[in-house]
């Protein structure tokens, strides 16, 4: 990816315009432009931050900043949840999108190729100044993401594409693609599914995922500690991705390691600070920096990555070793839906995607709500039990087979090579 020039370039077809904020949103454009890249199309990258100048970029770290407090827990979250459900109405020619669209809007007037887009309020700005294509892999499309005007919008679902039309956006635009799962996943999707049924029917123990999301939550990084201690006193195995942010890798391992847990650590950061030697953390913990074969040694493994797209590959790694994972119902709710990956959902529900991405896995039957510390401390009772009758496997065979899982190369195929 060529993140080097200071403006749009007249000779390139496609430019990918990224927020860098949260994992969600990004992340179904990343592999979009993995998958472009593989077919040797060349895509120019940017960040809102990086093509924003005074008010403008002010205006774009204050809604990063907006973002991380919705994840604070309590009023913060309920305020948060209420402002983004009260943004329905957000037009672009609003003040805030003005502010927002300032430089964005000047820096690509004369731009003749495609924009590549995966978050509502650049598709709003950018939408009458160029040609913009709106990636938009959620399954849940509440109305602030139906955005009249784009040239093409891409979504999982026809579920999705009927929401945003009635919301709005033109019929038209709408090109309905399956699942946008990273395509590692999608690679080796019936096999790691027939292996994860087949290790959830036997009485061998299972392995149970953890993910953390971009804004670290307080009410979800205290359920995730407790579910993973709770599962590994109930002889299952944990691994548990802690993002990009190494203070909350450093709080999870003290964490963990003073409760007496066995605990790898992950991290090749740390790892090449040491020379690439091992060493040993008070505690029991072992750090072995990059995977070594051996991550099986603990019954806790901890995760870190220094970007985003490193933490997707690490987990494209792993994911076929995990038999359900806990995670907020955001952008991994796929991962339950198209994969046979029971899913148990972090509460609350941040945001006006979580409820309607937990509402249609829970028709799906492949959810289950830890809607209390309570369930957390007891996650491995209620995963032994669904899994003595019968329920763990049904969860899994409802979330495979039953939508298309090639959305990202379905999309890429619509760009020209």
């Amino acid at each position: 990816m060529d993140r080097s020039a200071k403006s749009p370039p007249s000779n390139r077809q496609l430019i990918a315009i990224y927020t860098n904020i949260g994992r969600g949103h990004p992340s179904y454009l990343d592999s979009l432009l993995e998958t472009l890249q593989k077919k040797g199309q060349k895509v120019l990258c940017r960040t809102v931050f990086e093509e924003s100048d005074g008010l403008s970029l002010l205006a774009w770290k204050l809604v990063e900043k907006l973002y991380f407090i919705g994840g604070k827990g309590g009023i913060r979250t309920r305020l948060y949840n209420w402002l983004r459900s009260s943004r329905t109405d957000v037009s672009s020619d609003s003040s805030l999108i003005k502010l927002l669209g300032r430089d964005l809007r000047e820096k690509y007037q004369d731009f003749r190729g495609i924009c590549l887009v995966a978050h509502p309020v650049v598709a709003r700005i950018l939408k009458n100044i160029c040609r913009t294509w709106y990636v938009h892999g959620e399954i849940a499309a509440p109305p602030e993401c139906a955005v009249a005007g784009v040239k093409k919008i891409f979504v999982p679902l026809e579920e999705t594409k009927d929401r945003l039309i009635s919301s709005g956006a033109d019929p038209e635009s709408i090109a309905v693609t399956g699942l946008m799962i990273e395509p590692g996943l999608v690679d080796r999707a019936q096999e790691s599914f027939q292996a994860r049924l087949r290790r959830i029917e036997s009485d061998k123990p299972l392995t149970i995922g953890f993910f953390t999301s971009g804004a670290y939550p307080k009410e979800h990084m205290k359920k995730i500690l407790w579910g993973a201690k709770s599962v590994v006193e109930q002889g299952m195995r944990a691994i548990i991705f802690t993002g990009t942010c190494p203070k909350k890798f450093e709080l999870f391992k003290k964490r963990l390691t003073k409760w007496g847990l066995e605990v790898v650590l992950e991290n090749p950061a740390l790892r090449q600070a040491q020379g690439g030697e091992q060493s040993r953390t008070t505690g029991g913990g072992k750090d072995r920096g990059e995977a070594s074969g051996k991550e099986k040694d603990g019954n806790v493994l901890l995760v870190t990555r220094e970007t985003r797209q490193a933490e997707t590959e690490r987990a494209v790694e792993l994911l076929p070793q995990i038999d359900a994972f806990v995670a907020a119902s955001h952008e991994r709710t796929n991962w339950a839906v198209g994969l046979g990956l029971p899913m148990f959902v972090l509460f609350p529900l941040i945001g006006t995607f979580a409820s309607s991405n937990f509402e249609f896995a829970q028709r799906q039957k492949v959810a289950y709500p830890l809607d209390s510390l309570e369930r957390a401390k007891t996650l491995g009772k209620v995963i032994n039990e669904l899994r003595k009758n019968g329920q763990l496997a049904q969860m899994a065979k409802n979330g495979f087979g039953v939508h298309k899982l090639n959305g990202v190369r379905q999309a890429a195929s619509h760009l020209p090579s």
